[in-house]
């Protein structure tokens, strides 16, 4: 396991881990602010890049949320990062799944030979393995996902004690709030500007575990699946958002309805967000098609070279890309 310096089980509990930031922090700082974007295969990547995206997020294959869509193995992943870093980009590792207790390990081995490959940033949303990851992997800069439900000051101050590079915040946040975090913070702060938004808190998303009669009639009849909210039971989303939902009235349906999705993209105010110190605009959609990946991150990286060249000028009005569909939260 390459670049592993101490036991993946880490014996150091009565070590402080509180520091100013992680070293690793300023392999991922960058002025002005990156644009990072979503990447569900190597074509999409290629459009991102092609459009303007500093970098790209890639979900791990079995360990990165939504299943096994829009995931790539370890082989994919390693030509994601020679196509990236052949063009001075990134390539950051979405890990925001929860992993069970004896599953730890493989993945922390994982983890390891992915670090030696050099993947430039692994995003996570499970506290413990930020820890095992900080002390097993130190050169390995850790992102804390949006998952992690970070919204204030001490939030952010938490997980920069605990070694972390970076921050993911939602974009429902206002500029003076992440002014206000970036006055008292060291680390990385980004902000998912352009999104679906989600019933409870973004990446607080509770029904990926919710029933799903198909498939709890393959594993146990009559049965609920289990599990974390971010592995859906057995390991996937079932999308039960986007299925029609029974309406009762005095236990007769009287109608089949829809929840409604409601996008959240921010552009027009990237110059005030970027007054307030963002270190980088995320982009949602790793579940998109690489052409939509492609259209979106050109808006964006359009508008924030924009707003970074003439800060008087106002930005163009938030118009999402004619082809963006919402293909899942």
């Amino acid at each position: 396991m390459t670049g592993v310096t101490v036991p993946l089980v880490a014996r150091l509990d009565n070590q402080i881990l509180a520091q100013p930031a992680h070293p690793a922090a300023s392999r991922l700082r960058q002025s002005p602010p990156l644009l990072l974007a979503p990447a569900g295969s190597l074509r999409a990547a290629a459009q991102a890049f092609g459009a303007g995206a500093d970098a790209v997020y890639v979900g791990l294959k079995g360990w990165s949320r939504g299943g096994s869509r829009n995931e790539l193995d370890r082989g994919h992943v390693q030509r994601c990062l020679e196509l990236a870093h052949g063009i001075g980009k990134g390539v950051h590792l979405a890990v925001n799944t929860i992993a069970r207790p004896h599953e730890r390990e493989a993945l922390l081995c994982q983890l390891a030979e992915l670090a030696g490959d050099g993947i430039d940033a692994v995003i996570l949303n499970d506290v413990g393995l930020l820890r095992q990851v900080r002390l097993g992997l130190p050169r390995l800069p850790i992102t804390v996902s949006v998952g992690c439900g970070a919204l204030n000051v001490d939030d952010v101050l938490l997980y920069q004690e605990l070694g972390a590079a970076a921050v993911v915040l939602p974009g429902y946040l206002q500029p003076p709030e992440i002014a206000a975090i970036k006055s008292r913070v060291s680390i990385r702060v980004e902000l998912m500007l352009h999104m679906v938004d989600e019933f409870i808190q973004l990446g607080k998303c509770w029904m990926p575990s919710y029933l799903n009669f198909a498939a709890a009639e393959r594993l146990v009849p009559a049965e609920r699946l289990t599990g974390s909210v971010k592995r859906g039971g057995v390991g996937s989303c079932f999308r039960i958002c986007q299925q029609p939902w029974a309406v009762i009235k005095e236990r007769i349906e009287v109608d089949r309805r829809l929840f409604p999705s409601r996008q959240i993209s921010r552009i027009s105010e990237i110059p005030e967000f970027l007054d307030a110190g963002v270190d980088a605009i995320k982009i949602q959609g790793r579940s998109l098609s690489p052409e939509s990946v492609g259209a979106t991150v050109a808006r964006y990286r359009s508008a924030m070279d924009g707003c970074s060249r003439d800060r008087t000028r106002e930005c163009d009005p938030a118009v999402l890309p004619a082809m963006w569909t919402v293909q899942g939260r």
